[in-house]
């Protein structure tokens, strides 16, 4: 075993250099390090635009079964309200060349990265809040990821019910204020 020293962004520098792979993160509904570049994204879902047409039909398509989807669809156009941008992005990893998530950003400057990942194969919602974010919530519907202190994506919301929707928005206003700095 070779021991490396370094912050996280060195470590990952060096693996990539060197063509090793990190250990995966078993957390089904795990952020990813490194963002992929958006390939469609839309602020408006309910207007005839292709890209709107194309998010749904991404939903539609990874969703496990309707009440999934619904959630899903629910959740980011209630999202879309708090001024942010939904966006797809690429991977060579899946069948079709798209991610396998959707990123919701702040409509402002690109300064973070996505504050909400959601994936509409299971309804998983990772959010860029750490835990001390949340820790005035006592609901069994925040998830805390165990993740290393530098990561900033440590808070999941499974849209499991209408009620995780609502939870999730209100996590979402959170994570938006921490990135637009309010």
């Amino acid at each position: 075993m070779k021991i490396i020293e370094g912050t996280v962004d060195e470590i990952i520098e060096y693996q990539t250099r060197t063509n090793q792979v990190p250990p995966a993160d078993d957390d089904e509904t795990a952020a990813p390090e490194k963002e992929a570049l958006p390939t469609r994204s839309t602020s408006a879902l309910d207007s005839d635009v292709e890209e709107a047409f194309f998010i749904k039909q991404f939903v539609y398509t990874r969703a496990k079964d309707g009440g999934t989807a619904n959630r899903v669809l629910t959740f980011l156009n209630r999202a879309l309200e708090l001024k942010t941008v939904v966006a797809i992005g690429e991977s060579d990893r899946t069948h079709d060349g798209y991610t396998d998530y959707i990123m919701v950003r702040d409509q402002g400057p690109k300064k973070y990265g996505a504050v909400v990942y959601v994936k509409p194969g299971n309804g998983g919602l990772t959010l860029r809040l750490r835990p001390e974010d949340v820790n005035d919530l006592d609901d069994d519907r925040i998830k805390l990821r165990n993740v290393a202190q530098t990561q900033k994506y440590a808070v999941n919301c499974p849209l499991n019910d209408d009620n995780a929707v609502d939870l999730a928005l209100v996590l979402t206003e959170r994570a938006l204020k921490k990135v637009r700095g309010n």
